[in-house]
């Protein structure tokens, strides 16, 4: 469940897994919904309506326009309009600002919640438990979808950098011997197997693999002679054991 403050007045939203309370009427199309009604929107929450209003457009046949208005966002009416819960910035405009998904991603300062979740995933907590700890929900698909996106932007990796590097300075790990390491990994290794991990995982670091697809590069390629194509469509990639 997540929760936001509107005028000063906290709001709920129920994502999918969270258990409904038995006191709430659910109203199952959105665009019926009344002002104080719950609704279920389109990717499967529920949440309150705030507000139901209309107003007039300069062009076209239909110059009234009803919209609806919850703690996340605006919505027009419309048999083609979709409402999600996806928190806006601007939650009394159509679509025009940024979701927050967007804000995340370009943002480059972190938050306070954002420093908490670096400290405890620095410590060798699950980014799903860090999510949780820093962050204020306890719902844990909400935390697991959330903090896979939140450890992809450039300011978490390089928050986890500079929060890593005193240790590895006193480890004496640094990017050379990492990469070292796991070229002679690939090389000295007496399975194939774990051969095979290294060079995947040298690849990844060396950004040589074509994400889109399941093959590997022409370049990478190159490196795995030796290795069936069998071997190549079953590898996965756990962490490198020797």
């Amino acid at each position: 469940m997540r929760v936001y403050k509107v005028n000063g007045i906290e709001h709920k939203v129920y994502d999918p897994d969270d258990p409904i309370p038995d006191r709430l009427i659910v109203q199952s199309n959105w665009r019926e919904g009344r002002a104080g009604e719950w609704v279920k929107t389109d990717d499967n929450c529920v949440i309150q309506v705030l507000r139901r209003g209309k107003m007039s457009k300069p062009k076209g046949r239909n110059k009234i326009r009803e919209y609806i208005g919850t703690c996340t966002g605006t919505f027009p009416i419309g048999d083609s309009v979709k409402m999600d819960t996806s928190r806006r910035v601007n939650i009394y405009s159509f679509g025009g600002s940024k979701k927050a998904e967007d804000i995340l991603l370009d943002r480059t300062i972190l938050s306070k919640h954002e420093e908490m979740f670096v400290l405890y995933l620095a410590s060798g907590m699950a980014a799903e438990d860090a999510y949780i700890r820093a962050f204020p929900t306890k719902n844990r698909n909400y935390a697991k979808l959330k903090s896979g996106h939140l450890v992809k932007t450039e300011r978490i990796k390089t928050a986890m950098k500079e929060e890593l590097k005193p240790i590895c300075e006193e480890l004496g790990i640094s990017e050379t011997s990492v990469l070292s390491g796991i070229k002679d990994l690939s090389e000295t290794s007496q399975k194939e197997e774990t051969k095979l991990k290294a060079l995947f995982k040298l690849s990844d670091i060396l950004d040589l693999e074509d994400k889109s697809q399941t093959k590997v590069t022409q370049v990478t390629g190159a490196l795995f002679q030796g290795f069936s194509e069998k071997m190549l469509e079953e590898a996965e990639r756990p962490q490198i054991e020797e």
